[in-house]
């Protein structure tokens, strides 16, 4: 009769182990990765709605984020995002890009 190994019984419970683990993280890192995504498109709902306004009362789209910023209290955290916002005429709908800094939370 073969003697079972009990080193065999700790090495397959360590590899489970790690195996979860790894699973875990990998969870967690796709749902932090998910909840950032979902706040950019926050601060770039809140921009192009903040345009939007403008243009239906003033009759043009504004110039600039800060002109949004100044009348219309449209307020995005620098720390924390980069918005790249292009501007291409008075009637033109402008193009905005909303990316969150690495490493700000």
């Amino acid at each position: 009769m073969k003697k079972k190994n009990p080193n065999r019984l700790y090495i397959l419970s360590a590899v489970l182990f790690i195996a979860v683990a790894a699973w875990f993280v990998v969870s967690v890192n796709n749902a932090d990765s998910a909840a950032g995504e979902k706040r950019s498109q926050a601060v770039y709902n809140s921009i192009m709605n903040g345009a939007s306004l403008c243009y239906s009362i003033e009759g043009e789209y504004p110039p600039d984020l800060e002109y949004l910023e100044k009348n219309y209290g449209i307020r995005v955290n620098s720390d924390k995002y980069i918005v790249d916002y292009s501007y291409f005429g008075a009637n033109i709908r402008p193009t905005v890009t909303v990316i969150e800094k690495e490493g700000a939370k």
